[in-house]
């Protein structure tokens, strides 16, 4: 619409070319959701089947909801302004040298992933009773105490070396604490129940035990490696499909890099693993291939567009124009997060914990450290060597952080040859293919020909045959093939 364009074309324009990015990104969350749930078991089951449920809803709400109601509204008042959508001048483009700056954006990760395996081998993961098997037990006290307290208090049972906390969970009282020690049997819970009553009084309806055998524990802990690592091969496989294999490692690069971040952080601060823990991590993938798949999307569609400029420099075109799409996307997912992080209930507190700090790793990820990854690939390749080099040459031995001049001009007429590196196609050329053009343009440039070798001479109008005295005349090209015929004869 910033270039002319109505309300109506716009809004169908934009759906258009957003269709494939839309269902790119949402079939990864769908793949994610579909092996969560054939291989965990119990609550993590039932939050994959509602993921992926809720992923197909959206998708179709995105495709076809959205756009039928957005195309209604254009021919309203509503939408009979471009302001109405933000399309308004020429908007505000990003200027950050994303590739320039990389080594800044990987030495700062590499600090936060330093800081969680020094905080993984000193301090540890805890992990809860899903993956270390043992009972739990939450206890509602009504007199006022503390950790020691309630530990001498267990102490004649043999629970001195129970791991003892206080909780804030407000539903359930003002004084809770939960006790966490090795498999306990009905009557041995039943014995701290009523030593507990006794000496400090308990509610009985929210006094709650759960146990989770050493066998079970395992197989959690055995079922989330297979769920993490199958997860990455197969979105790794649909990246490499979909775009390229070398479009799929920087987006591996980045997958492992929140994972490492956000177990990092767990560790720091002491929080405790559980199974949704794991379905949180899951979905986290989940969302952070989902905005790389929109960054990767857009270079994939400047790269043709852009035949004379690096690598480098389409990516940071690309990024500028993502930025503040993914920005919103990541801020719009963080209120919905944050509410059950402050308001919900312990589980959808854990949950919500691992998603925002995922989300926010992701969101990192996806701009500073999959790009620049992939450039420092794709650079290598014989084109972008080549145009580095004849950018450098043109700007004094630097590569500008974005494309300028003809370097910057987008993919004019299919035929045309503007710069004289080759016929530049509407379809990016293969690397034989460009290399093959290239040399024809220099031998077409060393013999002086013409750009198009089988146009007709040009007739000159101006003079006759005569020198300019009579009228004007063309004159007769003569055909080589007929003295060539001629003399085969």
């Amino acid at each position: 619409m910033r270039a002319g364009a109505s309300v109506p074309k716009g809004i169908a324009a934009g759906y258009t070319k957003a269709l494939r990015t839309i269902i790119d990104a949402n079939v990864v969350t769908i793949l994610v959701a579909f092996i969560l749930f054939m291989i965990a078991t119990g609550g993590v089951r039932g939050f994959a089947f509602t993921l992926g449920i809720g992923t197909l809803i959206s998708l179709f709400t995105a495709v076809l909801a959205t756009s039928a109601i957005m195309g209604a509204l254009a021919r309203t008042r509503i939408l009979s302004s471009r302001h109405a959508l933000g399309a308004q001048g020429e908007g505000r483009p990003w200027s950050i040298d994303f590739v320039g700056r990389s080594k800044g954006f990987f030495s700062a990760s590499g600090m936060v992933i330093l800081a969680g395996a020094i905080a993984i081998a000193t301090l540890g993961i805890n992990f809860g009773i899903d993956f270390e098997s043992g009972t739990r037990i939450k206890a509602p006290v009504e007199q006022a105490t503390s950790v020691d307290e309630v530990r001498e208090t267990l102490t004649p049972l043999g629970l001195d070396d129970a791991e003892i906390q206080e909780v804030e969970e407000p539903e359930l009282g003002e004084n809770v604490f939960q006790l966490q020690t090795a498999n306990l049997d009905p009557d041995e819970v039943t014995q701290v129940q009523a030593a507990l009553d006794e000496e400090f009084g308990l509610s009985a309806a929210d006094f709650s035990a759960d146990s989770i055998g050493p066998t079970f524990g395992a197989q959690i802990a055995r079922t989330a490696v297979i769920a993490v690592i199958a997860s990455l091969l197969v979105l790794s496989l649909y990246i490499g499909l979909r775009f390229s294999f070398k479009f799929a490692v920087p987006v591996l690069i980045a997958l492992i890099h929140d994972i490492l971040i956000t177990g990092g952080v767990y560790a720091l601060v002491d929080r405790e693993v559980t199974a949704s823990t794991v379905a949180a991590l899951l979905t986290i993938l989940g969302y952070s291939i989902y905005d790389t798949i929109i960054v990767f999307d857009r270079i994939r569609e400047n790269e043709p567009r852009m035949p004379r400029a690096t690598f480098s420099q389409i990516v940071n075109r690309s990024m500028s124009e993502v930025l503040t799409r993914s920005l919103a996307t990541s801020l719009s997912t963080l209120l919905p997060v944050g509410a059950l992080l402050f308001f919900g209930g312990p589980t959808l507190q854990d949950f919500a914990f691992a998603i925002m700090i995922g989300i926010i790793s992701g969101a990192y990820s996806s701009i500073f450290i999959a790009g620049p990854v992939l450039t420092l690939w794709k650079e290598r390749e014989p084109q972008f060597v080549r145009r580095r080099r004849l950018v450098m040459k043109e700007n004094g031995g630097v590569v500008p952080a974005y494309a300028t001049g003809r370097m910057a001009a987008e993919t004019p007429a299919a035929g045309a040859d503007p710069d004289g590196l080759g016929p530049v196609e509407e379809k990016p050329l293969s690397d034989r293919q460009q290399i093959a053009a290239e040399r024809r343009a220099r031998r077409a440039q060393a013999s002086g020909a013409t750009a198009t070798a089988d146009a007709p001479p040009e007739v000159d109008e101006e003079t006759d045959g005569d020198g300019g005295n009579g009228a004007s005349q063309p004159k007769k090209p003569r055909s080589s093939n007929r003295r060539k015929k001629r003399h085969g004869r």
